[in-house]
């Protein structure tokens, strides 16, 4: 495991902001460390030992439930972080993280993450600011889950992760419910009915929108659905 430069350091929003002494100071507390594809970073329910820097590559955060359901929280890439919360509070690990890419991390201890942030006012703003994100961001996702139909986050999906040319990446049936919080059974049959409706293409494993109006519609829901949001997975 190499030690992290100070250039390497700065070029993660946390610390950009510092001066090269600091940085100085706080790079020999850090090191890289590389994941390869679908390696578990941290289990959730773990004790919290490490905070995650992304350097390179994408992670997935997800939490499982007792009955095995799976819901992704969140993808981080390059200059987001894991277990900040947990780091401050002391408490478990909150999600399970892995490694979608080839990742390399910059990695730090509970212990030395939260000494920097004692000395170093502006880090410790940063934090404030990123979990503050992160408080809108995972209240918007309570909101989809709680007041939408599994149509309606599905096609708030596609309209944000599909594209009529090039998709960044084929999506699975299975990676798509963990997303919006649902079963693959659902997904699959949401899929077949908006085919049929003309708002998506299916086309060797990619799915192309050919109604983006019609499915930005969807998206937003009807009053009428929103009432029973949980019907369409019974």
């Amino acid at each position: 495991m190499a030690i992290i430069t100070s250039q390497a350091l700065s070029q993660l929003p946390f610390f950009a902001h510092l001066d090269e002494p600091a940085l100085q100071r706080i790079a020999p507390l850090m090191h890289e460390q590389a994941f390869s594809p679908g390696q578990v970073i941290v289990w959730e329910g773990d004790p919290c030992r490490t905070v995650y820097f992304v350097l390179r590559g994408l992670l997935r955060m997800r939490r499982m439930s007792v009955n095995g359901r799976e819901q992704v929280l969140a993808y981080l890439g390059p200059g987001a972080s894991a277990n900040l919360v947990a780091a401050l509070d002391g408490a478990p690990n909150l999600a399970t993280l892995d490694a979608i890419s080839p990742a390399t991390l910059a990695v730090v201890s509970c212990q030395h993450f939260r000494e920097v942030l004692t000395t170093q006012q502006g880090v410790a703003l940063a934090v404030s600011q990123y979990l503050a994100e992160e408080v809108r961001r995972l209240s918007d996702l309570v909101e989809s889950l709680a007041l939408h139909t599994v149509r309606s986050r599905l096609a708030r999906f596609l309209l944000q992760h599909a594209d009529t040319s090039s998709p960044p990446r084929q999506w699975t049936q299975e990676e798509m419910a963990a997303h919006i919080g649902t079963v693959r059974e659902m997904v699959g049959r949401t899929l077949r009915a908006f085919a049929d409706e003309g708002l998506i293409r299916r086309q060797r494993g990619r799915i192309l929108v050919v109604d983006r109006e019609a499915l930005a519609r969807e998206s937003r829901g009807s009053e009428e659905n929103r009432d029973q949001p949980l019907e369409e997975e019974q």
